[in-house]
């Protein structure tokens, strides 16, 4: 999709700006409520686990930190913009990967309490037994006691688990929505090199999956390895990590986590606070406020707006919070309000016959059938209408599936009635605020040869990660069943290694790939002292030689007058 953007509307700030270039005002209004909804489900999601993780480990009123938090953001992201989101980006994953490494490596090798795959594989063994006492009374509140409902063998050591193929599901259709519809990705695929973008997506995306599987796989099995007794409201809130690292490390967990958790959370709502501004500045105030506005205005705005959402996120924050409205049931509720818009802002950039009345009705009865779905399976299976029903398993899957396949089935059979047949002209004729020249080596980037090898490129080894990942792994693990003490030591050191990698590969590149530049700005910083004391003793044997020859300094002047008046 970003290499799309760049053959389709190579000057475009906003993916809405694209929407309203191809289908028109009406259109570009309802996709602009769908990604700001987007974002406020995002920044939503970031304040609730981190208010909660900060509430845990410090003791900080939780209303406080969820206010408390988005401040720290506001303040770099108003004095660099989207440069200082990119560099907060890196300094932040550097330390979050140092962390991840750090965790992976004490669970299954440094730990005296873990410290091995078998440790850790005969405890899971043990907590998910028949014969572990589940009965009244139980050594504590939220206690994990015998098989698991749905698990093969009830047992947690297993690939064939319904309620884990449920999950995975409403994971993949809620992120789809989170990917397409969040204007941050959108503003990181426009501001990134046509030559990069396709290589740097693929690998940031493996990359990232460390982070998931080696955390969930190191964290997530040692809070049950350990029988922590955390219960299902505070797992739903985040704080299975912050737990398995307190009882593992002690205070220098929490502050490890703490650090990994706020590094996270910071950079992550830098960019979404980039996105928001964004969208207010270019399709709002741009296009229908003030379409003449300067560079300077345009910025101007951009500041209020990140000051504004900032504040208005925090204040939102406190009312989840005092609402009941956890991280888990606002991540998996996410595909059901927005998963709607993702089919048709794909076939906005990837097929021509794909119309704006389709994209319009498939957005918002898609969202309304999804939610309709979604209440309505909660009632009918446990007859009432709660927090606590509305985020189970069954209803989740429903509003989730019937959201994105609904959005997509509309908005495929009008365009079908009705194409368009578009050539992508008007998005072509985007503007930039003030114009830009490009360099030679940028109009070499552009060229329609090299996207398109690009976007093959891409398609193929995009496609071939995605079944490796997402199919042929999962179906190789079925046959294990119940894995045996050596299959979970496998599967562990899979776990160490991706995370170690990952983490080396993410430190590294960055530098390696800029190293000359660091080297050009590091020599500048060191030299410049030395390089002025240079010129100023130079200047002085200048007019030492001018006072002792005056026919020189004559000279000097009569040709510095000769230039003024040329």
């Amino acid at each position: 999709m970003a290499i799309e953007i760049k053959r389709k509307a190579p000057c475009a700030h906003t993916v809405c700006e694209i929407v309203k270039a191809r289908w028109g005002k009406a259109a570009h209004i309802v996709f602009l409520v769908f990604c700001l909804l987007t974002n406020i489900i995002v920044t939503a999601m970031l304040l609730l686990g981190g208010s909660a993780v900060v509430n845990a480990l410090t003791g900080v009123n939780i209303y406080a930190a969820s206010f408390l938090i988005p401040l720290g953001v506001i303040v770099y992201t108003l004095a660099g913009g989207l440069k200082a989101t990119f560099l907060a980006s890196y300094i932040h994953s550097v330390v979050v990967h140092v962390a991840l490494v750090i965790f992976v490596y004490l669970v299954y090798t440094a730990s005296d309490k873990l410290g091995s795959p078998s440790i850790v594989h005969n405890r899971l063994q043990e907590i998910a037994s028949k014969l572990r006492s589940c009965h009244e009374p139980i050594s504590h509140n939220g206690q994990s006691c015998g098989p698991i409902n749905g698990n093969y063998k009830g047992s947690y050591l297993t690939m064939l688990s319904s309620g884990g193929i449920v999950f995975g599901i409403i994971n993949i259709v809620g992120n789809f929505g989170t990917v397409f519809v969040d204007n941050g990705y959108w503003v990181s695929a426009i501001a990134a090199r046509p030559s990069s973008t396709h290589k740097g997506y693929l690998l940031g995306g493996l990359l990232w999956f460390a982070v998931p599987f080696s955390l969930a796989t190191s964290l997530g099995l040692g809070a049950l390895a350990l029988d922590l007794p955390l219960t299902e409201d505070e797992a739903s809130h985040g704080l299975v990590p912050a737990a398995t690292a307190i009882a593992l490390m002690g205070k220098g967990g929490s502050i490890l986590l703490l650090t990994m958790l706020f590094m996270a959370v910071t950079s992550a709502g830098s960019s979404e606070l980039i996105a928001v501004s964004s969208l207010c500045t270019y399709d709002i105030y741009r296009t229908y406020i003030n379409p003449d506005a300067s560079g300077k205005k345009i910025l101007s705005v951009s500041r209020a707006v990140v000051l504004g959402f900032g504040c208005f996120m925090g204040l939102f924050a406190v009312i989840l919070n005092k609402a009941g409205v956890s991280l888990g049931w606002m991540y998996l509720a996410m595909g059901v309000f927005i998963g709607s818009a993702v089919l048709p802002i794909a076939f906005m950039l990837l097929w021509s016959k794909a119309n704006a009345l389709g994209a319009i009705l498939g957005t918002i009865f898609g969202c309304v059938l999804g939610i309709v779905t979604w209440l309505s399976v909660t009632s009918i299976e446990y007859g009432r209408v709660n927090l606590d029903t509305t985020g189970r398993n069954a209803p989740m899957l429903a509003g989730n599936v019937v959201s994105i396949l609904t959005g997509g089935a509309i908005h495929g059979v009008c365009s079908l009635l009705w194409p368009q047949n578009y050539n992508w002209d008007t998005t072509k004729q985007i503007t930039t605020v003030e114009k830009v020249d490009h360099s030679d080596l940028e109009t070499e980037e552009f060229k329609e040869e090299k996207l398109t090898k690009a976007r093959s490129w891409i398609v193929k080894w995009g496609a071939g990660f995605t079944i490796i990942i997402v199919i042929l792994w999962p179906l190789f693990s079925l046959p294990a069943g119940e894995f045996n003490v050596g299959y979970f030591t496998f599967w562990a050191v899979i776990a160490i290694a991706w995370g170690t990698i990952g983490s080396a590969v993410i430190i590294a590149l960055p530098l390696i790939e800029s190293w000359e530049t660091i080297v050009k700005v590091c020599s500048g910083l060191f030299t410049n002292d030395r390089l002025m004391e240079k010129v100023d003793e130079m200047n002085v044997k200048l007019n030492s030689i001018m006072l002792a020859m005056p026919e020189a300094e004559k000279a000097y002047f009569l040709e510095k007058e000769k230039a003024k008046v040329k």
